[in-house]
């Protein structure tokens, strides 16, 4: 369990890093599995970004860089229409995966 517990922290420390990196960001969503528990399973990442380019899902892997950030990580980044269709159903992320918490909202 401490596990998980680490890794919703690391998420939620990225989130903030890259809205600091990219400021339009509008919303970041953690991305989870049925394998969460597992210390190899990434910390995975739905960002909605304005700036970016409509390409679907795209999944980027980064490799964990310990002590800082002890776990591989995957962003996706989509824009406003692209989350749109993932909402409606319409757009599907990879086999698996569901949208989780959201760790930050323009809105909010």
């Amino acid at each position: 369990m401490a596990e998980t517990i680490d890794k919703n922290r690391m998420a939620q420390d990225l989130a903030k890093a890259h809205r600091m990196i990219e400021p339009n960001i509008t919303r970041v969503i953690q991305i989870i599995t049925s394998r969460e528990s597992e210390t190899d399973e990434p910390v995975k990442l739905l960002e909605v970004n304005p700036d970016t380019f409509p390409s679907g899902i795209l999944p980027i892997a980064f490799g964990a860089s310990p002590p800082r950030i002890p776990f591989p990580s995957v962003i996706v980044e989509v824009t406003e229409e692209e989350f749109g269709k993932i909402r409606d159903g319409n757009l599907s992320l990879p086999e698996g995966w569901l949208l989780g918490d959201t760790l930050y909202s323009a809105a909010d």
